[in-house]
């Protein structure tokens, strides 16, 4: 079908930069034309390389999906996206207040998680999946569904990454990049957020060369999906944003000529800026930078002020939501009216001589393309968008409807109000350079081809690589701002990376590929015997490259296959792992299991007390046990149950209480067991602690940490007296981990449960 297109926008779609794609495929993708020959030889063999590097992504996220055991935090979702599933299969009941049913809580995150994993659940259920379609396996499925999803979305952007073979090795870096498969293996919102994000980019990308309305569509979609999936989307907004008005205003100072008005043999004339965008961005940034200054402190003070007067601010933040919702209709009424107007214009008035009018006759199409794409948007594309979102965000944030009009209230402003009190906590308490020291353990072809890529992406600039280079710093130091450090959010500055490292690889993959095709490799056949010195420097160049290349990819493997199929749940030896559930915890389920088939034939009957600091991940693994007393043994009918879960908080006094004999020598009420509930990496790398001393009295300095990155890297977290960075035995304690995974520090870094099992049951 034919697609109607102005002048205008034809031109503007035409200001491509040049990529390596054929003619054809070119205008399709700036057109956004359906192929005609989607299922010739010659269209199949350009999508096998995409097709089987999405397949290996999406074999290595599923692949053994459920063996790990569930994080505490996986463990919640797990468990309220169960109970989610609950209450929409009984809708009805969820609109009696009397009645307790999800809702949203930013604690756990945004509500787009739990309802697509209670949506895998009933799939799972309507196709007979063991356990009712509830297990480890299941809760994980979104999870890696979208992280395949990122593997194949650059292919969407070929043409501004630089072609399909571009294209081709950021798809592959993704799917086997170990961050990206470890998280997408793993019930947290930060995959699924990555996802949208990436989504953004190429919808808004697509838009920009093609302005159909479906792809404004997805990009808004894809918005209010990351924003209901969780409140790190306010700092995609601060990057994405602040990029936006960056571009923006360089497209006006672009109309501004600034050499033309000093003479041309003056110093101005010569080396003057042609237009005024340069002199506009550096305005820009003279501003905004104080600026960004008191938002910041702004923030601190209001996250300090929320942590101190909680009840005050959470009085203040209902009488916002309170009013938000009175003025939403008024807001929604306006917005009808005005579309209604617009589409009365335009049906019933007579059409006028075609042509720019208003603001889109003082914008260039060519020189201003963003500009162009904003002021000349029909309303059509942005009601529609705004007609798709908000509908998305209603029925997510109301869960259908059953939370409505609080829930609307929640999603605008109980995110935001969260977020800001968590930047005072610090959870995780990392230092500045954590991710700076994390992300290189890891991706080690990822982090030396994107400096590749940013070489490459300044030396030949466009908007987009100047995008991804902008995407990638902003990422990478406001989540090192950020309070919350944890390495799940690592992947957010991975994606970006990856795409750099593509753009860096790609030219040595080129070279290579014109190397083996012409035989120079091996034989040199059709070269000159005297060689210029840069003629022979580019194979051995290239040859170097290349084994560089396959050496960081194997290492990169290395660890991929190490922190997701070896030690995916041994926090000690990877740290990647944070808190993580231990296989200890299944141990204890079969154990139970086994106690239940003896005494009650499967049926689930055992009554078991769960202590309060072993609550999670067990409510999660209990969930078929309807006779479990959590808070054990306050408010539970029965004082002696067969079996008994505590945490480390109550180890040693309910071990002397449960399963010490006394001194008459009667025998212990229960037997007892050992295990460790979760297990993390040595913490060492983190700074010295301060010391309260007569003149520093340690105020808002953390009294505990450790040894400093340095001094860790190279002796652990005990280095002797006096000892100063040393880099052959850091560069060794590196290397041998990477390759024996032998830790740079303790291991014993552990929270331990204890298991009680009555005597007479055994």
């Amino acid at each position: 079908m034919p697609i109607n297109r102005s002048k205008n926008t034809q031109q503007v779609a035409d200001v491509v930069e040049p990529v390596d794609v054929d003619a054809v495929e070119q205008k399709e993708v700036r057109l956004g034309l359906p192929r005609p020959d989607w299922f010739t030889g010659k269209q199949l063999k350009q999508w096998l390389p995409f097709v089987l590097v999405i397949l290996l992504g999406a074999a290595l996220r599923f692949w053994q999906l459920g063996i790990k055991p569930l994080h505490h935090d996986e463990s919640l979702h797990a468990y309220y996206s169960l109970q989610l599933l609950r209450n929409l299969q009984n809708w009805r009941s969820c609109f009696d207040q009397k009645v307790v049913c999800y809702h949203y809580d930013p604690l756990l995150h945004g509500p787009f998680q739990f309802h697509i994993i209670a949506f895998v659940y009933q799939c799972c259920q309507w196709l007979g999946v063991s356990e009712h379609g509830v297990n480890t396996t299941t809760v994980r499925i979104a999870a890696a569904t979208l992280g395949t999803v990122i593997v194949g979305l650059p292919y969407l952007i070929r043409d501004y990454l630089g072609g399909r073979r571009a294209a081709w090795l950021a798809c592959f870096l993704l799917a086997i990049s170990p961050s990206m498969v470890y998280f997408s293996r793993f019930a947290r919102e930060d995959i699924y957020m990555a996802c949208f994000t990436l989504l953004l980019v190429v919808a808004a990308g697509r838009y920009m060369r093609s302005r159909q309305r479906n792809w404004l569509l997805v990009g808004a979609v894809a918005f209010i999906l990351s924003y209901a999936t969780k409140e790190a989307t306010f700092l995609s907004i601060a990057v994405f944003g602040s990029f936006l008005l960056g571009v923006l205003v360089w497209e006006i100072g672009s109309r501004i000529p600034v050499r033309t008005r000093f003479r041309s043999d003056s110093a101005l004339g010569l080396y003057a800026p042609k237009t005024a965008a340069p002199l506009c961005l550096v305005l820009l940034v003279i501003y905004c930078a104080p600026l960004a200054k008191w938002l910041f402190s702004w923030m601190r003070d209001t996250s300090i002020y929320i942590n101190t007067n909680t009840a005050a601010s959470d009085a203040i933040i209902n009488t916002i939501k309170s009013q938000t919702l009175t003025v939403l209709p008024w807001l929604g009424l306006g917005i009808g009216i005005y579309v209604l107007f617009r589409w009365g214009s335009e049906h019933f008035q007579k059409k006028s001589a075609t042509g720019r009018k208003g603001l889109a006759a003082r914008v260039d199409p060519l020189t201003q393309p963003t500009l162009d794409a904003l002021v000349t948007m029909p309303w059509q594309h942005w009601f529609g968008a705004l007609i798709a979102a908000g509908s998305i965000f209603v029925l997510l944030f109301s869960v259908v409807f059953t939370n409505f009009p609080k829930g609307i209230g929640d999603g605008i402003w109980q995110g935001l109000y969260y977020w800001l009190q968590q930047q005072q906590i610090a959870r995780g308490s990392q230092p500045w350079y954590y991710y700076l020291l994390l992300i290189p353990l890891y991706e080690q072809i990822g982090v030396v081809f994107s400096l590749a890529g940013v070489f490459h992406c300044l030396r030949h600039p466009d908007r987009f690589r100047l995008f991804l280079l902008y995407w990638c710093a902003g990422t990478i130091g406001i989540y090192s701002w950020a309070g919350e450090k944890m390495p799940w959010l690592m992947i957010h500055m991975t994606m970006p990376m990856m795409l750099l490292a593509a753009i860096g690889l790609e030219p040595l993959f080129i070279r290579l590929s014109a190397l083996v095709k012409n035989g120079q490799i091996l034989t040199h056949k059709g070269r000159n015997k005297v060689q210029s010195k840069r003629g022979i420097g580019l194979p051995v160049g290239t040859v170097s490259g290349a084994l560089a290349a396959i050496f960081l990819l194997i290492l990169t493997l290395q660890n991929m296959l190490q922190v997701t199929f070896v030690h995916y749940a041994d926090g000690p030896h990877e740290m990647m792992i944070y808190v993580q559930t231990t296989t200890d915890v299944p141990t204890v389920m079969n154990k139970i299991d086994q106690l239940d088939e003896k005494l009650y034939h499967g049926q689930h009957k055992l009554n078991i007390g769960v202590m309060t600091d072993a609550s999670w991940p067990f409510y999660w693994y209990l969930r078929d046990y309807p006779n479990v007393c959590y808070g054990f043994p306050t408010g539970c009918a029965d004082s002696n149950p067969e079996a008994i879960i505590t945490g480390s908080d109550n180890l040693i006094k309910s071990q002397a209480q449960y399963s010490t004999s006394d001194t008459s020598g009667h025998t212990a009420g229960y037997l007892f067991h050992r295990y460790h509930l979760r297990t993390w990496w040595d913490e060492g790398y983190k700074p010295k602690p301060c010391v309260p001393g007569a003149t520093n009295s340690c105020q808002g300095q953390p009294t505990w940490g450790g040894v400093g990155p340095l001094l860790w890297l190279s002796y652990g977290d005990t280095p002797p007296d006096g000892a100063l960075f040393n880099p052959p035995l850091a560069f060794k304690n590196i290397w041998d981990w990477w390759w024996t995974r032998k830790p740079f520090g303790s291991i014993d870094g552990a929270t331990d449960m204890g298991f009680f099992i009555r005597s007479d049951m055994e």
